[in-house]
């Protein structure tokens, strides 16, 4: 089976290059042309590897990042025409893998994207397991334990559980939790986001989610 890459480049010329360029080295390729569809894309393919543009529409190359690096451990390749040493350092430490400057040469690009995928293993090789308190989260069974008893939650609602049980001293934000779930811009919509933190914490019947007010929600 092929690796799976994904091509997050709103340039058509660059994208369609990069991707016939790759494909033909035996790569399974995807392309996205904004920030939001890229973050749909990799949920929904898993890429083994992205390629991550940082001037994009809608959502920039970095906010890209920040919320696949939520739900992803593919290495990613960021692409800028920007030979900056601060920017090539903050990306790095948000959780970006390499960094290409535009123009590249595809042969150097192929090289880094072979050297990072033998660097990957892919995490659903690994069973991924959260606990905290009493509530134990098994984000590949989809399942979610209150002590020993079975929580049945929609898939949203467990997405945001999910979110806030990974990264336990975060405050996510409505825009945040919204964004990073239903793959969308942000409406303001906050009847939705406020249903379905109440329904979580129905459901869980534990005194877990901490209202910020002002600024959103974290784990107690």
């Amino acid at each position: 089976m092929n690796n799976k890459i994904l091509i997050i480049e709103d340039d058509i010329e660059i994208s369609n290059m990069l991707n016939d360029y790759i494909s033909k080295n035996n790569y399974d390729t995807y392309i996205a042309r904004d920030g939001i569809n890229g973050i749909k894309i990799t949920k929904e393919k898993n890429p083994d590897l992205i390629i991550l543009d940082i001037m994009l529409p809608y959502k920039s190359g970095d906010e890209v990042l920040r919320e696949i690096r939520k739900f992803s451990n593919a290495p990613v390749i960021i692409l800028s025409a920007k030979e900056s040493i601060q920017m090539k350092v903050e990306l790095l430490k948000i959780g970006a893998d390499d960094y290409v400057v535009k123009p590249f040469d595809l042969s150097e690009l192929l090289a880094r994207i072979e050297t990072n995928l033998k660097r990957y293993v892919k995490s659903f090789n690994q069973t991924i397991i959260y606990n905290y308190k009493n509530l134990t989260l098994n984000y590949d069974l989809k399942e979610v334990l209150v002590g020993e008893e079975l929580i049945k939650l929609t898939s949203k609602e467990f997405e945001i559980l999910y979110l806030l049980i990974k990264y336990p001293n975060k405050v996510f934000s409505k825009k945040n939790l919204y964004e990073a779930v239903w793959e969308d811009m942000y409406t303001y919509d906050n009847d939705t986001i406020n249903t379905h933190i109440s329904n979580i914490r129905k459901k869980i019947n534990i005194d877990l989610i901490e209202t910020i007010w002002g600024m959103g929600y974290k784990l107690k």
